[in-house]
Order: C-alpha cells, then structure tokens, then sequence
C-alpha cells in the first residue's frame, strides 16, 4: 500500500505495537489442527519408511531362502514354491521364529544326551553281566580240574546259560531302544506343534517321513539364516 506525503512518494509503515484482530479461541484451533495434520503426516510417513523397510527385508530373507532351497533335493526344491518361500520369509521378520528353533535345538540336543547316556548305561550293565558269568563260568571249569568227566555237561550248561543271557540282554536293549524311539517321537511333535503355532509354513502333527524331512530342511533353513 503507497501513500504519498508533501508531494514526496513513501512506504506505509506499520505500527509496532499492532495486533491483528483475530479471536484467540480460533486461532488457538487452527494451530490445533495445524498441529494434528503434522503429526498425522509424521507418523504417516514412520509408518510408509517401516513398510518400505519390511518390505526390503522380506525380499532379502526370501532371496536367502531361495539361495538354500536350490541346494536342497530336486524333490523338495519342487515343494518349496514361491509362495511357501514368501510366507516362510513372513514368518521371520521380527525374529521371533529364530529365537523359537534355537531353544527347541537345544531341548532337541539335551533329550539326544540323556537318551544316549541310557542307552551307554544299559549297555555297560550288560557287558558288566557278561564278564560276571565268564568269571562263574570259568571258576566252575577250573573247579572240574580233577572231574574231567564232568566237563561235557558243566560246558553244555555254559552254552544254554550264555544263550539265555544273551537273548535277555538282546530284548533289553530292543525294548529300550523302542522307548528312545518314542522319546524322539515326542520331540518331533513337539517342534512341530511349536512351529505351526508360530506361523512356519509346512509346519503340522504328521508321521509322514517325506513330510518330516522337508521340516528338517527348514529348520536347517532357518537355523543357516539365523546365524548370518
């Protein structure tokens, strides 16, 4: 805005102590809600810069996962797909998963000790027996040192004794090994439950072997991608 004065061309110059006249409680309003549309903007784009890097990640861990698949059998490379490679690399992200394989390795790692020191035991009662009734054994063929007719029979009953030991401790060993079995089993089902509950792909209850073999190939999987 120009004014002139005594023939003389100046600049309007405002008041310093001027207020505009606007109503406190609006302009209070609008600073609200300039306010509010900058936060919208912000967590706006926190949550687009968090997508845009989940979204990097999943492709990364999909692209690492399909570097491990190519090594794996044609046959279970096969049932591997795209879509069970992006849903495995989903269930990964926030690393909950590696947490979970890394515990039920070593429960898995811990029952294999317990049940192996078992088995080292049984056996060594067994090999234990077995010296006990060579010792008797032998005590009574000495003891026949003087009755040399008495051998035949005393070695016929060495033979049968020898054979009933052997079978007893052979059907010890057989029953155990059934129960390590049933061990392991329980193991298996129990990582298997584990891992369908937290979202793994391919995870479920089977007694199939090809089925097992292929969760063993991802929890080999996951157990590779933990460690890089």
């Amino acid at each position: 805005m120009e004014f002139y004065a005594s023939g003389k061309k100046s600049f309007y110059q405002p008041k310093s102590n001027y207020q505009p006249n606007i109503d406190a409680g609006l302009l209070a309003h609008v600073r609200e809600e300039v306010f509010k549309r900058e936060e919208e903007q912000r967590k706006q784009q926190e949550i687009d810069e968090t997508r845009k890097a989940d979204s990097e990640k999943r492709t990364k861990l999909a692209s690492q996962i399909q570097s491990i698949v190519t090594n794996l059998p044609i046959t279970y490379q096969e049932k591997m797909t795209s879509e069970i490679v992006n849903s495995l690399a989903l269930s990964l992200m926030d690393g909950t998963v590696f947490e979970i394989v890394r515990g039920l390795e070593d429960i898995q790692q811990l029952t294999e000790r317990n049940l192996l020191n078992k088995r080292m035991k049984l056996i060594n009662s067994q090999k234990a027996e077995r010296m006990d009734q060579n010792k008797t054994h032998k005590a009574a063929i000495d003891a026949c040192s003087n009755k040399p007719h008495h051998l035949p029979v005393i070695r016929k009953k060495h033979v049968q004794e020898k054979e009933n030991l052997g079978s007893r401790l052979e059907q010890e060993l057989v029953q155990l090994d059934q129960k390590l079995v049933l061990e392991l089993d329980r193991v298996v089902a129990d990582q298997q439950t584990t891992m369908q509950r937290a979202g793994v792909p391919l995870f479920h209850l089977t007694n199939d072997s090809s089925e097992i073999q292929l969760q063993m190939y991802i929890l080999d999987i996951v157990t590779k991608l933990s460690g890089s």
